[in-house]
């Protein structure tokens, strides 16, 4: 096949295709990503595909243009999520109810469960980010020590006008260059390699607005206590139900005192208050991610009898009522 453009490009070591054919270009991506709908918008346009990607462990490194402009739908992606980050040129992503214009200073991050419809305008190249969803969700209830009820949703417009956003896309620009450096990016027997890859998703965790951002505790502080920690997971495991000082001593294996003594040390709480939180952690996430449940039902399935008093906890701690919480669509 003969060269399409000699120009180099991203991660160009590791080339799975190019081609100028539509049905081929739709046949190779599919295989890395999913099964999609690709038709270019004008027939007269020059279409030159190329995808290179290297494999990860929890997520892959991907370089991705058609040269046309050109329509993708993917439809829901099921099993991933997939950061885009534009190089060159600009996409139309219309992503569950949300659409955002796409540029270097603007990204999206597709969720999978989610309905995706894009139009990559000619010219457009990006580096895109395929995040397992399993890995994604351990990572994050690995962070947090939360289970979670439900999908982890993201914000899908990712601005790369904020600072930390920007300095964490040039941490990925930089990995996406060691690429092509066997030397510099560890291979995927590196025992170092997964480490790496979580603290890069760690960090857009705490910096994208989602779903489960909130379970996140980013406030700089000292490590808890052994009796603590062990009160705190007791707490996490049992908040469908009652739950008592005498369980969270005998969990801790302190006694009460010094158990209440722990937490207001450490937070500045009691066991009640810090309960409290987490429940409302919980209903936070359902009301993010867009729960058909009805407001008083879903308080009391967290232990919130009072709706009155509970709308007003809720506030205190998200700023707004529960019912002024708009989901991430």
């Amino acid at each position: 096949m003969p060269t399409i453009d000699p120009r180099p490009a991203p991660l160009d070591a590791h080339r799975l295709f190019e081609s100028t054919d539509l049905d081929e270009a739709r046949e190779m991506v599919a295989r890395t990503f999913c099964d999609h709908r690709l038709s270019q918008v004008r027939s007269g346009d020059r279409f030159d595909a190329r995808h290179n990607h290297v494999a990860g462990s929890c997520f892959s490194l991907n370089y991705i243009r058609y040269g046309a402009d050109v329509e993708i739908e993917p439809g829901e992606l099921g099993s991933f999520y997939l950061i885009q980050i534009p190089i060159q040129g600009a996409a139309t992503i219309r992503h569950g109810r949300r659409e955002v214009q796409a540029t270097p200073r603007r990204a999206t991050v597709l969720n999978p469960d989610r309905h995706t419809r894009m139009r990559w305008h000619a010219g457009c190249e990006k580096i895109l980010l395929q995040i397992d969803r399993q890995a994604l969700t351990r990572l994050v209830e690995t962070l947090s020590g939360h289970t979670l009820a439900g999908p982890v949703r993201f914000d899908p417009e990712i601005d790369f006008e904020t600072p930390a956003l920007a300095d964490w896309a040039r941490r990925v620009r930089a990995l996406v260059a060691a690429a092509d450096d066997p030397a510099a990016l560890p291979g995927a027997a590196d025992p170092f390699r997964r480490l790496m890859e979580e603290e890069l998703l760690a960090r857009f965790l705490t910096l994208q607005p989602g779903n489960a951002t909130h379970f996140l505790d980013l406030r700089p502080g000292t490590l808890h206590p052994r009796h603590v920690k062990r009160a705190l997971a007791y707490i996490r495991d049992h908040l469908d139900g009652p739950i008592a000082l005498a369980d969270l001593a005998e969990a801790a294996g302190v006694s009460g005192r010094s158990l209440q003594l722990g937490f207001q040390a450490t937070f500045g709480l009691s066991p009640l208050q810090v309960a409290r939180t987490e429940r409302l952690k919980q209903v936070h996430f359902a009301l993010l991610s867009g729960t058909e449940t009805t407001l008083a039902d879903l308080a009391a399935s967290w232990g919130f009898g009072h709706l009155g008093r509970f709308s007003a906890l809720y506030r205190s701690r998200y700023g707004c009522l529960p019912s002024e919480t708009r989901p991430l669509h």
